[in-house]
């Protein structure tokens, strides 16, 4: 048994044989490259039993010998896949159930309708060259290319991957030497196995947008640890989302949003982080909050700021070609080497173990959250004494309140209102949604002939300034009910979520 870390990375054709001069794998490599054939058929039952129980069994026919692997479940974050595997040598070329040992796994295949119902579902065929690495420091990592196809009945793929296998040292070295090889070579992150890819091919399913998960950490936690742990459950909501979200999911585009915000929030909570980092960070968050504003204001507040008349007619292909824009540009950054960089950056980020563990989590959270919470206006009875810049950062400090509450589950921490909280971010994120959906609109009816544009602006602000006037009220509700509960007042008036 071994925990199977490795880093997955797409390749183009052309690049190949860059790929195979590299001086980052020239410098440190260990003897000769072995280049072999590799056919791999995978087993599941036709109703996929082993899928469902997060179980692969894989048969390999290599240098003339049969090999069964099992993995067991496992995850992908910035194409860092890590699953558990056990790996026999076998006689022939189907399953040999005695070789599977491990109690957990033994007992899902000593289920006999199970193994009868068996069959091959998917099969690669890739011829696969391996280049071994040695470091000074003990870290041994193997570089494995392979080139070759995926066949899923009469349907076919190719494959064009590099795989950095950890052999032995800690998992950020794959994430250096992918950089590396990236400086000179356009290689993509890849979160799907061979595996994955087959079965969705053989089981086609609609995907759906991804949302945070709670994460898990220790009341002894340190900084450092929980700011990774916090990261790389952003980075994998982010990742998760990323496919569909190009597709022109509004939701995946908004959960995806949610991560790179939680991001955000983590770096500047535990303030660690290069600044070149958080500079990327900042980049993807301008390009995807973009394409968040034009989701929101074509689904949500279009309708509340202009009626359906000509004056809309005359705006609806104007907004549609810069809502597509958004979009271009979202697909042309994701698809780019600057994105793949960042995600190489951040893994190694966040999976590097620190020289020394610095304060404890709580300790630091604790002081974050409450100098927020001191710096929310508590002078203001009114909130409509508050600029609109000063509402925008309200409204920040409110998301980071409610942000850093969710990433620790601790009673010290939990000591604001989080259900108001979420409340008034909720108040404050529409009216800045309308303020931005006035930006959108009024600068769209600048291409407009005639008076369109004035008449244009004149109909948002007149909207704009009715519907704000309408939020502000429920907005002032949800304030004075956050200032009494900080009183120690419990007779604070109830609202609603909009």
């Amino acid at each position: 048994m071994q925990n199977e870390i490795e880093l997955k990375l797409r390749i183009g054709a052309k690049d190949i044989l860059r790929l195979r001069r590299h001086a980052a794998i020239r410098k440190h490599l260990a003897g000769k490259p072995i280049t072999r054939r590799l056919v791999s058929i995978y087993y599941d039952t036709p109703d996929l039993q082993l899928l469902k129980k997060q179980v692969s069994l894989r048969v390999r026919r290599m240098s003339g010998g049969w090999f069964q692997a099992v993995k067991g479940s496992g995850h992908s974050l910035a194409g860092l896949h890590q699953r558990m595997e056990w790996e026999d040598i076998i006689a022939r070329g189907h399953p040999d159930f005695t070789k599977i040992t491990e109690p957990s796994l033994a007992r899902i295949f000593a289920n006999q309708s199970l193994r009868d119902a068996l069959q091959p579902i998917f099969v690669t065929d890739v011829k696969r060259t391996e280049w071994q690495l040695a470091y000074e420091d003990g870290t041994a990592i193997e570089v494995a290319l392979d080139l070759g196809q995926l066949e899923v009945g009469n349907q076919s793929e190719p494959i064009s991957e590099v795989e950095l296998e950890l052999k032995s040292g800690e998992a950020w070295r794959l994430f250096e030497l992918a950089a590396e090889l990236q400086k000179t070579i356009p290689l993509h992150i890849e979160n799907i196995s061979k595996a994955e890819r087959g079965y969705r091919h053989f089981h086609p399913h609609t995907p759906i947008a991804s949302r945070a998960e709670p994460i898990e950490l220790s009341a002894k936690a340190s900084g450092i640890q929980a700011f990774q742990a916090i990261g790389l459950e952003c980075l994998r909501q982010m990742q998760a989302n990323q496919e569909l979200a190009l597709s022109g999911d509004t939701e995946a585009t908004h959960q995806m949003h949610i991560a790179v915000r939680r991001m955000k929030v983590a770096f500047k909570l535990f303030k660690f982080g290069k600044h070149h980092i958080r500079t990327e960070i900042d980049w993807l968050n301008r390009l995807i909050g973009n394409a968040r504003n034009w989701d929101v204001l074509t689904t949500e507040t279009l309708p509340l700021l202009l009626d359906q008349d000509e004056t809309l007619n005359q705006l609806q292909p104007l907004i549609a070609r810069r809502h597509g824009a958004s979009y271009s540009a979202l697909k042309k950054a994701i698809g780019g080497q600057r994105y793949q960089a960042m995600l190489l950056q951040l893994g190694a980020i966040l999976t590097k173990t620190p020289e020394k563990h610095r304060q404890s989590a709580e300790k630091i959270l604790r002081q974050k959250l409450q100098s927020i919470y001191d710096r929310l206006p508590w002078n203001k009875v009114h909130l409509d004494d508050l600029s609109k810049l000063q509402l925008h950062h309200m409204r920040i400090r409110i998301k980071r309140l409610r942000y850093g509450q969710e990433f620790f589950k601790s009673p010290k921490l939990h000591k604001y209102p989080v259900k108001d909280i979420i409340r008034l971010q909720k108040d404050l994120g529409l009216i800045n949604d309308l303020h931005v959906g006035k930006r959108l609109l009024t600068n769209a009816a600048r291409n407009l002939p005639d008076k369109f544009p004035q008449q244009v602006a004149a109909k948002i602000s007149a909207a704009e300034s009715r519907l704000a006037a309408a939020s502000g009220e429920h907005l002032q509700a949800s304030w004075e009910r956050l200032r009494q509960k900080k009183a120690g007042r419990t007779d604070a008036p109830a609202t609603k979520i909009l």
